[in-house]
């Protein structure tokens, strides 16, 4: 979702990896813009309207799911099955809406759409019927009327079956020295191979910013493991951003050490488009642990490898990019390419899209880290 981001800057990173796109061995990029749609702006499925597509996972059978930030101010929060066909000979994709699932609280009733309660930012599937999604909570300097940050598992009708354990730095404190930002927290959610669950915060904790933190200067974000069965947290890592006007809005993963994000400038203008990147990133035998860090400025920790595999400039392609929020996996091309599916988020905005990306990933991934 547009956030207004707070002033995050410099904190010492270790180590900052080096950032030119990756590209094929032709000098071709490594990511090939093959399809782009958009859904129309006011489109309703069951009588309500689509958007704030925040999230987008696909489904075993070749299907997706899209799950939708409306919070409950008069709409229910919930998430979309959809389908998605590609045409990358002609550029172009199609996607159709199949079904719709209100979220629903632990005893299986809907969330009140009086007020906001959660903020559903990203959603994978977790086997079965069942899905994982995240909630970015709800904010507030009342403890009693504070909702904290969670990620879920819910049932096929939507049902909250059990909320994972969240490290401190995902957690609201007070909003200004200590814990997560609001509206600021877990926006990337990812399923690996075996099962193991990753998220990563949008912006850093509060503790984690240097003192002499400027806009514009290097942060810090947190990506965790958790263990599926447990909901606790296994691991966790720095996942560097050398440019602090990047927030972290989607994660996803290549394998379990391997992921795929992305990052894009807030604020921004619409009307012009949304600066965004896609980055690889990696956890190596150096990578540092930091779960038992309370604070990462007093922490020095080996982070992630980074690159990026493709920037996304406002217009790109012919292609104005909006606010992406979603990224998953797509079917192979007859020629063996992978393909990759980015979604992003119109904040039922008239001015945005719900606009959907479709690339062909050529070539292999290689992750480098360059010194300082």
């Amino acid at each position: 979702m547009r956030k207004v981001m707070r002033n995050i800057g410099a904190i010492l990173a270790i180590g900052l990896g080096a950032t030119a796109s990756m590209a094929g061995k032709d000098g071709t990029p490594t990511l090939a813009l093959i399809g782009a749609t958009a859904i129309p702006h006011g489109t309703r499925f069951q009588g309500l309207p689509i958007g704030g597509l925040s999230g987008l996972d696909r489904l075993p059978g070749g299907d997706y799911l899209a799950i939708s930030d409306d919070k409950g101010d008069g709409r229910p929060p919930r998430y979309y099955r959809l389908a998605i066909a590609l045409d990358p000979a002609h550029h172009r994709m199609h996607v159709r809406i199949e079904a719709q699932q209100v979220l629903r609280d632990a005893q299986g009733l809907p969330f009140p759409t009086d007020h906001p309660v959660v903020d559903p930012e990203a959603i994978r599937h977790a086997g079965g019927h069942h899905v994982y999604w995240s909630s970015e909570g709800t904010w507030n300097v009342d403890p009693a009327r504070r909702v904290q940050p969670a990620i879920y598992e819910a049932d096929a009708t939507g049902r909250i079956l059990r909320s994972f354990s969240l490290p401190p730095a995902y957690l609201y404190a007070d909003n200004r020295s200590r814990g997560a930002a609001s509206n600021g927290v877990i926006e990337g959610l990812a399923v690996g191979p075996r099962g193991t669950v990753y998220a990563i915060n949008e912006v850093p904790a509060y503790e984690d910013l240097a003192v002499d933190d400027g806009p514009g200067q290097a942060t810090r974000h947190r990506l965790t493991s958790f263990d599926p069965k447990s909901g606790r947290p296994l691991h966790q890592y720095v996942y560097d951003v050398p440019d602090g006007q990047y927030s972290v809005s989607e994660l996803l993963a290549i394998d379990d050490r391997h992921f795929l994000s992305i990052e894009r400038v807030v604020p921004f203008d619409s009307r012009t488009g949304v600066r965004a990147r896609i980055i690889v990133s990696g956890i190596t035998d150096r990578t540092t642990d930091i779960l038992s860090c309370p604070a990462l400025p007093s922490c020095p920790a080996v982070p992630m490898t980074r690159r990026v595999l493709l920037d996304l400039p406002q217009q790109y392609r012919g292609v104005k990019i909006d606010n992406l929020e979603g990224m998953a996996w797509g079917p192979r091309l007859p020629d063996g390419r992978r393909t990759l599916i980015v979604e992003a988020d119109d904040n039922f905005n008239k001015d945005q899209l719900s606009q959907f990306l479709a690339f062909a990933w050529r070539g292999r991934l290689v992750t480098t880290r360059s010194a300082m």
